[in-house]
């Protein structure tokens, strides 16, 4: 094996580790809606003492982006106790949406994110306590960012990719911070060993990270543009030594497909089987009229950490795909919190699975 600048490539992968239906289909349900008319994409969400959380997002309330719409940042903030959701009379600081979200010891930790004019570096969190929020400020990202995937490993946060505004270009960097010593501030991990990426997906097992698909923009032979769309996979073990922390990345067999902008962190049930259900690849991104747009493909692709495997188990009928969303472990399923299910579409309905 080659190790390089902190990160390693196996010399020799599979041509495809895949299996064809070699997964069981895992259960998926309706979920209770948020109280919204539209929906949101990028939402943030999380669990406190028992209830469920989401809150800023984004969305075209009015005309759609083909017909000249204008996109709206919210800073609703939505409370789900078991029985109901309620729009809390409580908002966030200003509108937010596409940053990363993680929760840790009932307290919800919202990352960086957009708005209509700006990036952001903040982090907040916040506890419900005594019926109402109880907040707190976290040591800002090194930089503005947003569109990064992202997700919690033991007590770090861990966000990487992204890009720090509207036409700026994708990110290789990885970030984290200790939430057991999170005065000493973010630190840098090693680069994603591959390309630059924006919208790819996180996920957490066993003391790694892991990092899936993504994208960037491309040019093709004739100078016009296209979404180069990632189909690799990366896994990166944190590592304290000597007082900080460091880590290897490995390749992990590639996807059979992309799945961009899917939910953040990608849901991961018993015995480390990933769940990919919806997200960008190739035939949805290139679909030439978004007012047609068949919507994005139900079909579920598993990945089993252990063996390492790639397979497809089936498809969701009755429930809407998405795209640009979060999905949050809560009671023992894992919730995919509004998104987007067409260019320029949200839905308010929620899903789970288990």
């Amino acid at each position: 094996m080659k190790r390089t600048a902190g990160w390693l490539l196996t010399g020799v992968l599979p041509l495809l580790a895949f299996m064809s239906n070699a997964q069981r289909m895992p259960r998926f349900d309706s979920f209770p809606s948020i109280p919204d008319a539209e929906g949101m994409a990028g939402m943030f969400a999380g669990v406190s003492h028992g209830s469920l959380f989401c809150m800023g997002g984004a969305n075209f309330p009015g005309k759609k982006p083909w017909e000249g719409g204008k996109k709206v940042w919210y800073a609703d903030i939505f409370r789900f106790d078991g029985r109901r959701w309620v729009r809390l009379a409580e908002r966030l600081p200003s509108p937010l949406a596409y940053g990363v979200s993680v929760t840790y010891k009932d307290e919800v930790i919202l990352v960086g994110g957009n708005e209509e004019t700006a990036f952001h570096a903040e982090v907040r969190g916040f506890r419900w306590k005594d019926g109402r929020l109880e907040w707190r400020t976290y040591p800002p990202l090194p930089m503005s960012l947003a569109s990064m995937a992202g997700t919690r490993v033991g007590s770090l946060i861990i966000v990487a990719g992204g890009n720090t505004g509207f036409t700026e270009p994708p990110l290789r960097s990885c970030f984290a911070l200790d939430l057991e010593d999170f005065s000493a501030g973010w630190f840098r991990l090693p680069d994603i060993p591959g390309l630059a990426r924006t919208q790819p997906v996180a996920g957490a097992y066993d003391g790694a990270f892991y990092l899936f698909s993504g994208e960037a923009p491309g040019l093709d032979a004739s100078g016009r543009k296209f979404r180069d769309l990632q189909k690799d996979a990366w896994r990166l073990r944190p590592v304290k030594s000597d007082g900080g922390w460091t880590g290897v990345w490995e390749r992990m067999p590639d996807m059979p497909k992309a799945v961009s902008a899917s939910a953040n962190p990608v849901p991961v049930l018993r015995g480390g089987v990933f769940v990919f259900w919806g997200g960008v690849d190739g035939e949805i991104a290139s679909h030439p009229d978004p007012a047609t747009h068949p919507g994005i493909g139900r079909k579920v692709m598993l990945y089993d950490a252990k063996s390492p495997t790639w397979s497809f188990a089936g498809t969701v009928d009755g429930l809407d795909a998405r795209v640009t969303l979060p999905s949050v472990r809560w009671k023992r399923r894992w919730v995919y919190v509004s998104g987007e299910i067409r260019p320029g579409v949200r839905t308010p309905a929620n899903a789970s699975v288990r």
